[in-house]
């Protein structure tokens, strides 16, 4: 199996993520977590007292142990963001992108971003979804070639979606909606040599007033601006853009839709922790994780039974 080449890749470097990693790691699978710890909820716990076993201690160093763990028994862990990910048919091989312009594969994928969905904030975001407002160039970029498309976002995930986009359009343009710009050397090159451009605007509505007529996006200092469409992109890669990737099923609240054995609606995704929605808590999301595990386990070697019972 070559560098890159992973059995397993699990993204979130939480308890979901990290539990799973664990038990696929243990079950002698090449697994890869891709993740920062110092982004899961836990960390912000002083003490934790409604989990099992943590008796008072503080969320870093729960993480800490559990990344000591997951290295332990032989999963790689990096700490980086995931930017893109799609499936090939029919080799049903996952490639995932970080932000530093590197790929991975893998066979199976396990989910556990926790919940980290951004919107705009920008007036007519909701009434325009889907209309001219999309959060996913894989999905929609393709009606826009030749066209001028907005993205709004300040990182990685929105540089990725800008850089997707130039396979059909050249004048696409990123304003941060006031944020500073923090996006990763090889993702500024991609941007820079598809001469995208770069603004720190901040947008204050969108306006449409027929399904024939431009997007324009009013500004906060007064302007308003004209495109053919705008893409959505704050923060990191979200519950919903990973969705939209890999056509995965959500319920009305936005959460993922999983089974029993952790599945979600596209075979080969597991999904665990925060993103499945439910009781928010540690111990669920570690549950969550295990179950994820132990069926991948089973599918990638063929077996009907799996226990660790170490």
């Amino acid at each position: 199996m070559a560098e890159g080449e992973f059995d397993v890749i699990v993204i979130g470097a939480g308890p979901a993520g990290m539990s799973s990693a664990v038990f696929i790691a243990r079950a002698n699978l090449k697994t890869l977590v891709i993740g920062d710890p110092e982004k899961s909820e836990l960390i912000k716990a002083e003490s934790v007292g409604n989990y099992l076993f943590a008796n008072g201690r503080g969320g870093r160093e729960l993480l800490d142990e559990g990344i000591a763990q997951v290295e332990k028994y032989g999963a790689m862990a990096i700490v980086n963001e995931v930017v893109h990910i799609a499936k090939d048919e029919p080799s049903g091989i996952f490639t995932v992108k970080t932000a530093d312009a590197k790929e991975y594969s893998a066979r199976a994928v396990v989910l556990a971003i926790g919940v980290s969905y951004v919107q705009s904030g920008i007036k007519g975001e909701k009434e325009l979804s889907g209309k001219g407002v999309h959060y996913c160039v894989a999905c929609d970029g393709y009606f826009y070639k030749g066209k001028k498309v907005l993205v709004v976002g300040s990182g990685n995930y929105a540089a990725e979606e800008a850089i997707e986009l130039l396979a059909y359009t050249s004048d696409i343009t990123i304003i941060s909606n006031g944020r500073e710009f923090a996006i990763s050397p090889e993702l500024m090159a991609g941007l820079q040599k598809g001469s995208v451009k770069m603004r720190k605007d901040r947008g204050t509505e969108f306006i449409k007033p027929s399904a024939s007529a431009k997007l324009t996006l009013a500004k906060k200092d007064g302007t308003k601006e004209d495109f053919d469409g705008a893409f959505v992109a704050l923060g990191t890669a979200s519950t919903v853009g990973f969705a939209n990737k890999l056509g995965l099923e959500l319920d009305k609240d936005g959460f993922i839709v999983i089974g029993r054995n952790g599945m979600t609606s596209v075979d080969g995704v597991y999904a665990a922790g925060s993103c499945t929605g439910g009781a928010l808590q540690m111990a669920k999301s570690v549950g969550e994780g295990c179950v994820a595990a132990i069926s991948i386990i089973k599918k990638l070697r063929g077996i009907d039974n799996y226990s660790d019972l170490t």
